[in-house]
């Protein structure tokens, strides 16, 4: 492994780990809040739009956790980029459709502006950052490195 390699694989944990801690508490903390802006979406059947909202808070903080400590971070990474796919079709199809709603990505959302093309392009860098820890999980100051090589 590269230096290069491993301040990467650092910066790309510390980015996620940031990004899905805050997201995930944001709207774990107001959770009335994130089912109206789930349910704005308009892309989910009425009967997944609770249980959607109620598990994806704790999703992102638990892949946060997992990347903020090290472990097991190519599962993370694949998770990860995995929902930032999903984040950028939902994103992507309110932008085609003209959604009047506030983007939720950082808790509230609901009726507002309509997603920006910086709501998209902001998870970009995430996509990158999820696929380079997919690819290249290992780095310095990792728990997995303390149960097994990776």
């Amino acid at each position: 492994m590269t230096r290069l390699q491993a301040a990467l694989t650092l910066l790309s944990r510390a980015l996620l780990a940031v990004v899905f801690l805050w997201a995930g508490l944001a709207k774990g903390a107001d959770r009335q809040g994130f089912v109206v802006a789930v349910d704005a979406y308009r892309v989910l059947p009425r009967g997944l739009v609770i249980p959607v909202a109620a598990v994806l808070p704790w999703l992102e903080v638990s892949l946060g956790a997992f990347l903020a400590l090290g472990v097991f971070v190519r599962f993370a990474g694949a998770v990860s980029a995995g929902l930032v796919l999903l984040f950028l079709g939902v994103l992507l199809q309110a932008k085609a459709r003209g959604l009047a709603i506030d983007c939720g990505c950082f808790g509230g959302g609901g009726p507002g502006t309509g997603v920006t093309w910086l709501d998209i392009g902001r998870d970009i860098p995430l996509l990158a950052a999820a696929l380079h820890l997919a690819r290249w999980p290992s780095g310095p100051f990792q728990l997995d490195r303390r149960f097994s090589p990776v």
